[in-house]
């Protein structure tokens, strides 16, 4: 029994190391398509604890465990291998909150001139009537400047003028705020 739960940690662990390398090396694929069965549609599809990461690291803790408890004295296999399976589903439990943890740092970070709409900024540069100029707003805590032009085409707004952005078309659309 000892061999086998040794066999296990050295396979499990390997796996694991290997895996986590080649993640940090960029080398990898992403642990999310790695899902064993199908969780489409399951209230529990962005908490996937049966990845490949999972389950070689239920293999490393399940054969390190057993293997450390068959070496005490008195060992009994049933009490090894039982206790090497919970030891082995905490760990994937924790690699799966982690990698779930993980994605939640995700985020686009891309600002799109609609996100501007019913903005309040000043013109950086004068729009001329039937030309464009440049505006300064604020969008998603960040200071922007995009191509604008006023809603009315014979209106003029000078520099430092502050207008409300009320449209998007190819340039943001801008009127007196």
């Amino acid at each position: 029994m000892e061999k086998v739960f040794l066999g296990c940690a050295i396979v499990g662990g390997g796996l694991f190391l290997l895996r986590s390398l080649m993640t940090l090396t960029g080398l990898g694929g992403d642990d999310a398509c790695d899902d064993i069965g199908d969780s489409h549609g399951s209230p529990v599809a962005d908490f996937k604890m049966v990845t490949l990461q999972g389950l070689t690291t239920f293999f490393f803790m399940f054969g390190l465990i057993g293997f450390l408890m068959m070496r005490t004295d008195n060992a009994n296999p049933w009490l090894a291998s039982s206790v090497a399976i919970i030891a082995g589903l905490v760990t994937m439990f924790v690699i799966a909150k982690i990698f779930q943890a993980s994605r939640k740092l995700h985020s686009d970070g891309t600002i799109y001139p609609k996100d501007a709409i019913g903005q309040i900024g000043s013109i950086y540069l004068t729009i001329r009537p039937g030309q464009t100029g440049k505006v300064q707003v604020t969008v998603r805590n960040a200071l922007k400047v995009f191509e604008a032009r006023a809603r009315d085409a014979e209106m003029e707004i000078k520099t430092g003028e502050r207008v409300k952005v009320v449209d998007t078309a190819d340039v943001l659309i801008v009127e007196p705020a």
